[in-house]
């Protein structure tokens, strides 16, 4: 876990819009990904899905998606991706 100020999430939130860069209408939980350096997110949203895989999006490393959309239960690559202890960038 890590803690983030508020503005500078509102700050890359307010430099996606004006970029025009996210697809999906959560551009505050890529703004969090990248600030914070998360990558595993939790989701059934296709659209917010498709942002978070984009390379110029979540990068170093790669945005990693844990969805039920499939069958809707937990599977075996549920359980790899929730024991990968390397879904976070490191941080300058």
């Amino acid at each position: 876990m890590r803690i983030v100020q508020d503005d500078d999430v509102d700050q890359r939130v307010k430099n996606l819009n004006q970029l025009g860069t996210c697809k999906s209408d959560d551009p505050h939980i890529i703004a969090l990904a990248q600030i914070s350096g998360a990558r595993l997110l939790y989701t059934n949203d296709k659209a917010l899905q498709k942002d978070f895989k984009r390379k110029e999006l979540i990068d170093s490393p790669h945005g990693k998606i844990y969805s039920t959309l499939k069958g809707g239960n937990y599977s075996p690559a549920h359980k790899r991706l929730l024991a990968n202890r390397n879904l976070c960038s490191s941080l300058s």
